[in-house]
């Protein structure tokens, strides 16, 4: 079997969120995290700030278009108005950021730079042990018993944690790089359409729950895009579920796109098989076509010796001769 370790280290390199682009990130939230717990109203709620999302729990891809900056005001809990607390969040902000700063349903997003970076803020108020962020339509905001959304970020960043620990490759933990596997080959191939990265997450991480074994990142990626395509396949009788609340994902995927994702996935998954089949070169151009590329060039890298439709390379024969016959500069 070919698991090619040295080519799905360079891979997940090359999808990481690493170099200038992580700087930015860093310096980017800090900003805006600084902004807020300096703001006397904010202050008076208690406010605290702290990373979630891919960002915080590692499992984002490059080129990382977004760091979300949870909120929470831990004097407030759902008895506070949504209207009140978003309009004080959002006219600190733009206050701040002018033009740059943009509105959401129940966040702001923060501009920095012109290839889509930004910072996404998401106020919370406490839920009992929980956070709670307004409803995503704002027409109940005022008096409903739905104005307040349960949420848990936190817990969620906890849990990738705890399932990072096992399985392991040469002593890594495997579930968030596979993730992140997931996540690139949903990008390459289904890009913008739903579901999104975070619904692949939830399938990675369900399908890591009820067991994932493997020596290798192929093996286990392998296994996960057959494992993920099969849970897709019935989430319309068993919802796929947010393990940090126990409930089921919220808002609900189309069918259709569902459907599509899954149907994309066993053809990976078949793909997949076959590469752990076959021999190193036309493993590595089966690989190629489960990750696809992103704009630092294609994901998956050709071992030493392979060309680019998977053959191997005939080693060229040392030429001895001399005169008219030797290697010559270009002119």
């Amino acid at each position: 079997m070919e698991t090619l370790p040295g080519q799905f280290a360079d891979a997940l390199t090359r999808i990481e969120v690493n170099g200038t682009k992580h700087a930015r990130a860093i310096a980017a939230h800090l900003e805006v995290r600084a902004l807020l717990e300096t703001s006397g109203q904010l202050n008076e709620w208690g406010v605290d700030t702290v990373l979630i999302g891919s960002y915080k729990r590692n499992t984002g891809i490059h080129p990382g278009n977004d760091v979300d900056v949870f909120t929470k005001f831990t004097k407030l809990d759902t008895d506070a108005s949504p209207a009140e607390v978003f309009g004080q969040v959002c006219g600190l902000l733009t206050s701040h950021y002018r033009d740059r700063a943009e509105p959401q349903a129940r966040s702001v997003k923060i501009r920095f730079s012109d290839d889509g970076f930004s910072v996404d803020v998401v106020p919370a108020v406490r839920s009992n042990n929980q956070w709670a962020i307004p409803a995503h339509e704002r027409e109940v905001w005022d008096g409903s018993s739905a104005r307040w959304v349960v949420t848990d970020p936190e817990r969620l960043s906890e849990l990738t944690m705890e399932a990072n620990k096992k399985p392991q490759v040469n002593g890594q933990g495997a579930y968030v790089p596979v993730v992140k596997l997931m996540r690139q080959a949903r990008k390459h191939h289904r890009g913008d359409a739903r579901p999104r990265g975070l619904y692949i997450e939830l399938a990675t991480y369900d399908a890591f729950r009820n067991g994932m074994t493997g020596d290798s990142f192929a093996e286990l990626f392998a296994a996960t895009l057959s494992a993920v395509a099969g849970r897709l396949g019935t989430v319309d009788t068993l919802p796929l579920i947010d393990p940090a609340l126990g409930t089921a994902y919220q808002p609900v995927p189309d069918p259709d796109d569902v459907a599509a994702t899954a149907d994309l996935f066993s053809n990976l998954a078949e793909t997949a098989a076959r590469a752990l089949k076959a021999d190193r070169c036309q493993a590595a151009f089966l690989w190629r076509q489960v990750m696809g590329h992103n704009d630092r060039g294609a994901v998956f890298p050709l071992p030493p010796g392979c060309d680019e439709t998977g053959k191997e390379v005939p080693a060229v024969t040392a030429n001895r001769g001399r005169g008219s016959n030797e290697a010559r500069g270009f002119g």
